[in-house]
């Protein structure tokens, strides 16, 4: 059949790949000419780009090495990258990435009622210590209105050796008063998908997530964030998902957790991690009374 591929990975699993010329209506040689003119209107670089070449020739290795949001940043800056003024009744959210040998980044996300997303605070040093950072972390303005702090899953884990325990990282900062919450994932491929889509129709819609210019170092390190090289052979032998290359992605780090908390009933999954002797816990509080009183 005509745009039909079958294979088997290495692992065993069987894949089948239906191609858009499967279909007598779409299929350029048969009856599709006028549905191929309409399906690439509107796509930067038609049928050469990445986009038509990932999602309709199913071809996964189409954005290898690319950077992934470099040119949607140049091309619509004046509508990403602005200053946005924060409501008193946005959801703010923080989120960190704690690097030892690296550097950690931590922002504040604000969501307003229609979910758009804008980062609006950033905190991003080098060198620090983890009672250096959470002192400034408390300093932020928007401090005690955040509803969460998400932070690395593997900050859960027990690998800091001390006389009388071994301790988490997590541990640590709860010894300064930070209380984090577990980011839902540490996958590229969520934040990816989060991210673009927030991103798409910029020539017709408004972005459905910004940058503050404040945020200087989130935005330089977008502008790089590049995927890893892969081949038609990579894929065959394994299920590759979109992944990233490791370098200068702190930001993106934190911006990963919190996305992948938020978009996993974040509210209610708070209620439950948070112990209800921590601040973030009696700010909740407060703040559903808020709400309970506006409404």
């Amino acid at each position: 059949m005509k745009g039909l591929e079958i294979y088997n990975t290495k692992d065993g699993f069987a894949v089948a790949k239906l191609h858009y010329t499967a279909d007598p209506d779409k299929d350029p040689e048969r009856n599709g000419q006028e549905w191929l003119k309409k399906a690439v209107r509107g796509i930067p670089g038609g049928k050469s780009s990445p986009m038509w070449r990932k999602e309709q020739e199913i071809d996964f290795t189409a954005y290898s090495g690319q950077l992934l949001c470099y040119h949607i940043l140049q091309q619509y800056r004046y509508k990403i990258i602005r200053d946005k003024y924060v409501k008193e009744n946005d959801f703010k959210y923080g989120s960190l990435d704690w690097g030892r040998n690296n550097p950690t980044s931590f922002h504040v996300y604000a969501v307003d009622e229609d979910k758009n997303i804008h980062s609006c605070y950033e905190i991003y040093l080098n060198e620090t210590s983890i009672p250096d950072f959470c002192s400034l972390i408390k300093q932020c303005p928007y401090y005690q209105d955040l509803m969460w702090i998400s932070a690395d899953p593997s900050m859960w884990s027990r690998t800091q050796e001390e006389e009388q325990d071994v301790r988490s990282l997590a541990d640590k900062f709860q010894d300064e008063g930070i209380i984090f919450i577990k980011g839902k994932s540490r996958d590229d491929e969520i934040a990816i998908n989060e991210l673009l889509d927030r991103w798409d129709k910029l020539d017709t819609q408004e972005p459905k997530f910004t940058i503050s210019p404040k945020c200087h170092k989130q935005v330089w390190e977008f502008e790089r964030l590049r995927y890893k090289e892969i081949t038609t052979a990579h894929i065959k032998q394994s299920n590759l998902s979109e992944t990233l290359v490791d370098k200068d992605n702190h930001s993106w780090d934190d911006f990963k957790y919190f996305i992948s908390r938020l978009i996993s009933a974040p509210d209610a999954i708070a209620e439950k991690e948070l112990s209800c002797s921590s601040p973030l816990y009696k700010l909740q509080e407060l703040q559903n009374k808020r709400k309970e009183y506006v409404h």
